[in-house]
């Protein structure tokens, strides 16, 4: 699978959780997939949950508050 529908399936997993990591091996991958470049924070907001970059060789992890 290839980075976007790895963020798409987190996504779909978890709905309620407001953000989302994204292992830094597969950022660049993420960010050419959806044509967006991070704010100031390092942060791309993409189907309205704010996807950073997270640590290396890690699951794309999502977040709930």
């Amino acid at each position: 699978m290839e980075a976007r529908e790895l963020v798409d399936v987190a996504i779909d997993e978890d709905p309620r959780a407001p953000c989302l990591w994204v292992p830094s091996e597969l950022w660049p991958e993420f960010l050419a997939a959806v044509g967006r470049r991070p704010n100031l924070i390092g942060a791309v907001i993409y189907r309205n949950k704010t996807v950073r970059e997270g640590p290396p060789l890690t699951d794309i992890t999502t977040l709930r508050s």
